[in-house]
């Protein structure tokens, strides 16, 4: 039994990987994207059209003898996925058809003090009411929230997090996954905008890459052979808790927005934001110094734990480093450790996170599908499309947003 289901589950997983591209082909193009048989197609076709799965659509003429035949293509209406990057002061929220395509998206400002049941209640009534209103009858299968913390890599607990304190635990996510009445998983954001830039951002697919988060803490991912790397307990890639060598301050007291205004301030320079540093380098090269001292420290770290062939740098004040400063950094942590890795600002900026929650859904909804993993990193993904179907989308009316454009890119610092 198992030996003739294993390639049947095999075949099928291929045929839904060619179509998953979102491309019409004829079922001649299939054979020949596969490698499968004929009657090994055909018999997959009918079977994903009687699921709801794959639909025809135009006739083609195809050269040689002038035969016609009718292009098949997946149902992209068969499901919705949702992805939600939730953070202290914001939540943003997409929903897309089973290509990922976005079809609505919000952000609102997030109920911070209230308790966790009740933030749950209201991340559950805000997907429903996107879904309902734009959904157009489609059901919702799966969603996946990036939150500022320290979660399992199972996506099923957080550990802790600074600014969503109520969400600790398990109590939560839950409520939500209750609510909705579908899977639900939790993220760390910065794993998921690492997984944005993967899938939608210009990251050589197969080449080990780290993403440093800037926001109003410090975070980070790093993924090896095209897959972001997860830690058991949530606390892997959490160099912002590291000393700098000789002083009495971590690394986050310096790459991270709110503490290294805190830093600052101790210092007896009074600036409202990172940025105001940046924007006035004459008058703040002290300081600006010591930022460019532990940046070069921690990449060297992750250089030599990872050997990355890009570092990406996203969220907070990291829009406001000079390209030229961030090759420096470059030829500095060269010099010193022997690792040459390209640092550079994100392709996709405080986008990344929602585009990994949304893109994580997308591979859980064609994992449940019956895609294999493998298949599933195979994909042929129309990048621009995707990225440019979020900036256009409709967007639901917004309450309370403020103009924090980075809340989803925190990290966990306890």
């Amino acid at each position: 039994m198992a030996t003739t289901s294993l390639p049947r589950a095999s075949n099928r997983s291929a045929v839904l990987a060619a179509l998953l591209s979102g491309a019409e082909m004829d079922r001649q193009q299939l054979i020949a994207d596969t490698g499968l048989s004929r009657a090994t197609v055909f018999r997959i076709v009918d079977d994903l059209m009687e699921d709801d799965l794959v639909l025809e659509g135009r006739r083609m003429l195809r050269e040689g003898p002038g035969r016609q035949s009718t292009s098949v293509g997946f149902n992209d209406r068969s499901a919705l996925v949702c992805g939600i990057d939730l953070g202290g002061t914001n939540c943003r929220i997409v929903v897309s058809d089973a290509l990922g395509r976005p079809v609505i998206r919000s952000r609102d400002a997030t109920p911070r003090d209230a308790s966790s049941a009740e933030l749950a209640a209201w991340v559950a009534g805000r997907v429903t009411e996107l879904v309902a209103g734009h959904g157009g009858g489609t059901p919702l299968r799966t969603v996946t929230i990036g939150l500022p913390g320290v979660v399992t890599g199972d996506g099923r607990t957080v550990v802790a997090s600074h600014n969503l304190g109520q969400i600790k635990g398990t109590a939560f996510i839950d409520e939500v996954s209750r609510l909705l009445g579908v899977e639900t998983v939790i993220g760390n954001d910065s794993n998921l905008a690492l997984l944005g830039e993967l899938q939608y951002g210009s990251l050589p697919d197969r080449k080990t890459a780290v993403l440093l988060a800037m926001g109003t803490g410090l975070g980070s991912a790093v993924s090896l052979d095209g897959r972001v790397l997860l830690g058991e307990s949530g606390l892997l890639g959490e160099f912002g808790r590291l000393p700098l060598p000789g002083r009495d301050l971590r690394l986050r007291d310096l790459l991270s927005g709110a503490d290294l205004v805190a830093y600052a301030h101790s210092q007896g320079v009074g600036v409202p934001t990172a940025q105001a540093l940046f924007a006035d380098p004459d008058r703040y090269g002290a300081l600006l110094a010591e930022v460019d001292m532990a940046l070069t420290h921690l990449v060297s770290i992750v250089a030599l734990a990872y050997e990355p062939r890009t570092v990406v740098l996203t969220g907070g004040f990291s829009e406001s480093f000079d390209p030229a400063w961030l090759h420096r950094v470059s030829d500095q942590v060269e010099a010193v450790v022997g690792v040459r890795s390209l640092v550079r600002k994100s392709d996709l900026g405080d986008s990344a996170g929602l585009l990994g929650s949304m893109g994580a859904s997308l591979n859980r909804l064609y994992a449940s599908l019956g895609v294999s993993a493998q298949d599933v990193a195979s994909i042929a993904v129309d990048r621009e499309l995707i990225t440019a179907g979020l900036d256009t989308c409709r967007t639901d009316g917004t309450t309370g947003d403020t103009t924090d454009r980075h809340e989803g890119m925190n990290a966990q610092n306890d």
